[in-house]
């Protein structure tokens, strides 16, 4: 009742303007405008309000007033009459009757976008862009102008008078080209409040697009592209886009084709093709050109730099740079510095014609000093703002931070840098893309010269700069490989021609870097070898010995046999190959990374540049959970061997063993006051350690089934454990005795975290997340809606202030979740794993996260920020936190002195073009959450084989991308073919041996001639992993299981598609055909088998039994009987004639991945996660041989011809052949690991702990 009244108090105090009253205002408008001159537009009058009274009015309550869109206090009326010099009188105004007034908030999220707080004149633009955008409702608008005229600053300022007209409105910058299927899994979020996620969006453009214009339509949408020039090709007359760019085209096309109430709001230097045949005085597309200032406000430019000169010589310098704003403020500062701000004696000087910004900028850098423009050189190598310190580490030979400051200095006296804070500097945007062309140009000139000349006396770009940072973050390396080292190849290509003539030039280029015996500081031979990956240049056999390799980026490129003796490898990347991931922890003050393996290898690495700093192996088993103490200097690392490791982290030491529980440890935590620990173990207890004796203090006992999780409460006062027995347990500390028991959970509760205040627990069980108040015990909220499987959960602090204290991280199958722990919302999805996330964690001041699959760990920085009341405030100030990196000698950041980047609440965006760079906030708090590096574990896995039909040719498989050919008599590699560019699972050779398929995660069919490994033709449909590949008896067919759960029918003849056979439910993992061809049977992750008719393509049987998914599935050679491999550690036979399963072996401990009947006699053969191989007697049901040698899962099996060999491929990276008869192992065959050969006898700038790893991969010290 009280809400009502108010309510209608409120509609009592609300006035609108009559018919009469709107044309008495504008007749008034009009005639100031006559008699003064001056466009009296809502800003002006705003302006004039504000000298009336000091209540003033917004330009957006004048906006609402003129166009009777809501009510107002009859005040404002009364002051916006005063101001036009009227009074109001009753038959101007009255009240909008019963009309409920629904204040709309936008959703906003401003990404990039750069502060107005400066802005000169371009009032006449403003009200002609409003006009059309949303009184003529406009579908596209676009600004045009050259560079520095002030196009970026416009677009925000319109944006910010009209966010109240529209329902969401969303800014980016083009500035680093995104691919438009990223920008598009930015923009769909937003629009659908997080409905639709970057993981679950289709896959092609296409589709995205329409997906956007559904919310286009729906809502009203405000767009701002900034840049859209960078998508064009470089001074193309006709505006073409960019290879690969061409799909913005067809977005800008439909948004303008397209019926909806939103606008599409473009800046660009050039109009892309397209869009002049789209636009016109009566359509809904319209362009601006937007020129440079007028002299008036350009002299307001001259008047803020101070500089000295008659009215007419002001007029005369604004016009000869044609009112640019950046020009005009570059070319003030050299009359101040160089003329002491004498206009007068600068115009005499003759430099009277201005030939862009171009020139003049050419003229500036030309007046710098060697080391200034290395600074500059770095800035833009650098793309994001960084720090004096930072700049020091890049520049070569190395300076004092002294000279360093001074360069900074006088670089941005002349308007060169941003300041982004007094310790973080950057580029303008229009000087940064004049840096990078012009290192771009002197590298391609230095390497002509160089060519030519057989001298590295050229090489000064070369040699001091790195064209990419190999441990910049994954999103900055990509940008620097976008749009430096590539468009160096491009230029370079254009003057020598073919991509042979360019590698064979940089070839001869390391040649003469090593006949100088080239070992002194630089980056020259790095350039060269990263120019060389780019190119995808074949490197076997490469000499890089005794030279300097700094910043050379080699994760995943092949280095068979190259020669690094002697070398220096600092600042350089390579390949990492680890375990599967089961646990990962950060220390508290952020420097380091943990992870612990399923081999038992403790690592820890450099969080900042993902190092390897230190690996070892005191454990003989998985390793479940790692936990830094609260100073960071202990890690506790607990396995499944019982035992617990404590390690020192400074010294890089195994310092204690804990030992006393009967069972496998499955998690360690540390208490907030570093001098005890907990671990819970499958033994039902948990233990309470003093790290400072190594005792045991108090052994916890009540839970019936294993302690899977431990954690402490933030006072450290409270322990709470969560089991398999589906409870959790508060244990109070110092007695031992269990506080409460928490219960409600109906399935095994994997792990539990604490909010940042202690109130509130979590605990996961898979699909169901709950929310428990530690003082009650109670369980006040269940998250359940579309989880798949939550296995680890943690807790970010937003801020110190925040009522919503915490965020809930949880990985959720193969994404990372984001809640808002108070209403129970996922406010963000990351993605970019390829399996289950097995372990998430947080420093203890939330500005990291990490997550891992078995093969991933990725790591991101989580930047908050705070603002004051928001953009329409302006004049009241923003406050807001740095972006950027802070060295911890550095001093805090004045938020009140930072000044570019802004973002408003309520918004949800992506502002990074290559990789996840995510932006999100809730009413409260903005985070900006940045992916910083991705360590990826090389493998070689051998993931299938097969018999070619005559037995002489054995095919393998592998997670290096690659397809292997072997000489099953010399037990020699044939052929290696890397055309694929995922993991390959499955191989099948036709009936004749002629043809081989191939396929895997890079969703292809590639069919290959042989022997010569030719390419025959690509299959291409599936739109997910491709898991299976068979060929029908007679060659003619080919059949293909998928995890876009499909299968499909292809002819060979002429590699098309026959049939799509839809009904399993999940993963098709397995197909293979009957002996006669007639049926096809397949297996899937739904549990079930399908048999299907060939010729018609529908499903005859479905088979159910297993209790786990079906990794494989094989007729016998007789076609009666089918064998089937299963997560449910069993063997199944089936009868093909009845459906009805007639046999169960059982015998695997673990999962069973594949099965294959042997060509003779009553064979079968499967292989499994247990790291064995079953022969089986068809018969009679009985195993009667077990075969062992691998050491890691094996994932296929298959007979020879004959039935007298038996090969098998596994994650150990080996592929065994077996003698049938007696179980032996004849050979064991390793496809070429990534390194295999290479030489680092002598190299410097490696950690030890890194040295091992390429010996792991191949590499001969």
């Amino acid at each position: 009742m009280i809400a009502k009244k108010a309510s209608k108090s409120k509609r009592l105090r609300s006035y609108i303007l009559t018919p009469v009253g709107v044309k008495k205002l504008r007749n008034s408008i009009s005639a100031l405008e006559d008699h003064t001159g001056f466009k009296y537009n809502p800003s002006r009058i705003a302006e004039q309000a504000q000298l009336i009274s000091p209540q003033g009015l917004h330009p957006t309550t004048i906006r609402k007033i003129l166009q009777s869109k809501g009510g107002v206090d009859k005040s404002s009326l009364q002051l916006l009459f005063r101001v036009l010099q009227l009074e109001l009188e009753e038959p101007d105004y009255t009240q909008p009757g019963l009309i409920e007034l629904v204040a709309v908030k936008t959703a906003q999220d401003w990404g990039e976008a750069v502060s107005t707080s400066l802005f000169y004149g371009r009032t006449s633009e403003l009200e002609v862009l409003e006009q059309w955008i949303v009184e003529e409702s406009c579908r596209l608008v676009m600004i045009l102008g050259m560079g520095g005229i002030g196009k970026t600053t416009l677009s925000v300022k319109l944006a910010e008078q009209l966010q109240e007209s529209f329902d969401y409105l969303i800014w980016r910058s083009l500035r680093n080209a995104p691919p438009l299927i990223d920008l598009l899994a930015q923009l769909i979020p937003f629009f659908s409040q997080q409905q639709e996620t970057a993981a679950n969006l289709p896959k092609n453009p296409t589709s995205r697009l329409s997906r956007l214009l559904h919310y286009l339509e729906k809502q009203r949408c405000l767009l701002v592209f900034d840049n859209v020039e960078t998508i064009l090709k470089s001074g193309s007359p006709l505006g073409r886009y960019r290879d690969g760019y061409e799909d913005y085209g067809e977005l800008f096309q439909r948004i303008a084709q397209t019926a909806h109430r939103s606008c599409l709001l473009l800046t660009s230097r050039e109009k892309p093709q397209g869009i002049a045949a789209l636009e016109g005085e009566c359509l809904p597309v319209r362009s601006w050109q937007l020129g440079g200032l007028p002299v008036q406000e350009g002299e307001e430019i001259l008047e803020s730099k101070s500089l000295i000169g008659s009215q007419q010589q002001k007029e005369q310098l604004v016009q000869l740079y044609h009112g640019n704003p950046l020009a005009l403020k570059l070319v003030a500062t050299s009359i101040q510095e160089l003329f002491a701000g004498d206009i007068g004696e600068f115009l005499g000087q003759g430099i009277v014609i201005f030939n862009g910004i171009r020139q003049l900028l050419e003229q500036q850098f030309e007046r710098l000093s060697s080391l200034e423009k290395q600074i500059l050189y770095w800035l833009a190598i650098n793309r994001e703002p960084v720090t004096c310190h930072e700049l020091r580490e890049d520049l070569v030979p190395r300076v004092s931070q002294g000279r360093i400051l001074e360069g900074l200095e006088y670089i941005s006296g002349r308007c060169l840098i941003d300041k982004v804070t007094p310790t973080l500097f950057t580029l303008q945007p229009v000087v940064m893309e004049y840096v990078s062309d012009r290192l771009v140009e002197e590298v391609c000139e230095e390497i002509n010269q160089t060519h030519h000349s057989g001298s590295l006396d050229y090489c000064t770009a070369l040699k001091h700069q790195a064209l990419i940072k190999a441990e910049s973050q994954d999103y900055i390396r990509l940008w620097q490989v976008n749009l430096i080292l590539q468009p160096i190849i491009e230029e370079l290509l254009t003057n020598f021609g073919h991509r042979e003539n360019l590698i064979a030039i940089l070839t001869e280029t390391i040649s003469v870097l090593r006949s100088y015996r080239y070992s002194t500081p630089g980056y020259i031979a790095g350039n060269m070898l990263n120019l060389l990956v780019q190119l995808q240049a074949d490197l076997r056999g490469y000499d890089f010995s005794g030279l300097t390799l700094w910043q050379a980026h080699l994760p995943g490129v092949a280095l068979h046999q190259v020669n690094f003796t002697q070398a220096n490898l600092a600042k350089s990347v390579f390949s990492e190959t680890f375990n599967h991931v089961h646990s990962l922890t950060l220390s508290p003050n952020g420097k380091y990374l943990a992870t612990g393996h399923a081999d038992g290898e403790v690592r820890w690495w450099h969080l900042a540049d993902g190092k390897l700093l230190f690996r070892a192996s005191a454990h003989t088993s998985t390793v479940w959970s790692v936990s830094f103490s609260w100073d960071g200097k202990i890690l506790a690392s607990s396995s499944f061997d019982s035992s617990i490791c404590l390690w020192d982290v400074d010294k890089q030491q195994l310092r204690q063993i804990l030992r006393g529980h009967d069972g496998w440890i499955w998690s360690v935590a540390f208490s907030p006051q570093g001098n005890l620990l907990a671990s819970g173990s499958s033994d039902c207890t948990i233990k309470l350690w003093d790290i400072t004796t190594g005792n045991c203090i108090h052994a916890l006992k009540g839970h019936t089934e294993i302690v899977q999780a431990v954690t402490f409460s933030p006072d450290g006062k409270t322990l709470a454990s969560g089991s398999v027995d589906q409870t959790v347990r508060l244990w109070n500390v110092d007695n031992g005795q269990v506080c409460q028991i928490l219960r409600g959970h109906i399935h095994q509760i994997s792990s539990i975290a604490f909010s940042t205040d202690g109130k509130t627990l979590v605990s996961c069980e898979g699909q169901a997340i709950k929310l428990w108040d530690v003082k009650t015990g109670a369980c006040y909220q269940t998250i359940t809606k579309q989880l798949k499987l939550v296995w680890s959960i943690a807790m970010c602090p937003l801020s110190a202030a925040s009522e919503q204290e915490s965020l809930l991280v949880g990985g959720d199958a193969s994404v990372l979740k984001l809640w808002e722990l108070k209403t129970g919302k996922c406010q963000q999805t990351l993605s970019g794993f390829t399996g289950q996330v097995w372990s998430v964690a947080l420093d203890s001041t939330g500005q990291f996260l990490a997550a891992s699959d078995k093969q991933t760990v990725k790591i991101w920085q989580i930047q908050g920020r705070q603002e004051a009341e928001g953009r329409r405030q302006e004049a009241e100030g923003r406050r807001q936190k740095t972006g950027g990196r802070r060295q911890e000698s550095e001093p805090t950041p004045n938020p009140s002195q930072e000044g570019n980047k802004r973002e408003e609440t309520g918004g949800i965006a992506l502002d990074s073009a290559a990789v996840e760079n995510l932006e999100f906030s809730t009413d409260s708090q903005s985070l900006r959450i940045k992916e910083i590096q991705t360590l990826n574990s090389y493998t070689n896995s051998v993931w299938s084989v097969a018999f070619s039909f005559d037995g002489k040719t054995l095919a393998s498989g592998n997670a290096d991308h690659t397809v292997s050919l072997w000489n099953v008599d010399s037990r020699r590699c044939l052929n290696t073919v890397h055309h694929h560019h995922k993991p390959v699972h499955s191989l099948a050779f036709s009936q004749d041996g002629n043809i081989l398929a191939s396929a895997g995660e890079d969703k292809v069919i590639w069919v290959w001639e042989q022997p010569k490994s030719k390419i025959c033709s690509t299959l291409l449909g599936h739109t997910d992993c491709i898991w299976s590949v068979a060929f029908s008896p007679k060659g003619d067919l080919i059949a293909s299981g998928s995890a876009d759960q499909t299968i499909r029918l292809w002819q060979v003849k002429d590699h098309r598609s026959l049939k799509i056979l839809l009904g399993h439910e999940s993963w098709v993992l397995s197909v293979a055909f009957s002996p006669d061809g007639e049926y096809l049977a397949s297996s899937s992750a739904d549990q079930t088998l399908r048999l299907w008719d060939v010729n018609t393509g529908k499903c005859l049987k479905t088979l159910f039994g297993h209790q786990g998914l079906i990794g494989s599935v094989a007729f016998s050679p007789d076609g009666k009987i089918l064998a089937s491999a299963s997560e449910d550690q069993t063997v199944k036979l089936w009868d093909i004639a009845n459906g009805k399963l007639w046999q169960t072996l059982a015998g695997h401990q673990s999962f069973v991945w594949s099965v294959a009947f042997s060509p003779k006699e009553h064979l079968l053969a499967s292989s499994s996660v247990d790291q064995t191989i079953r022969l089986w007697n068809t018969q009679t049901g009985q195993c009667i041989q077990v075969l062992e040698g691998h050491t890691h899962p094996i994932w296929s099996v298959a007979f020879n011809p004959d039935g007298t060999i038996l090969a098998s491929g596994s994650d150990d990276e080996t592929i065994k052949l077996w003698d049938v008869k007696t179980g032996i192992c004849l050979d064991t065959l390793r496809p070429e690991r990534i390194y295999e050969g290479m030489k680092i006898d002598g190299v410097t700038g490696l950690t030890e702990a890194q040295k091992a790893t390429l010996i792991r991969l191949g590499a001969m010290n």
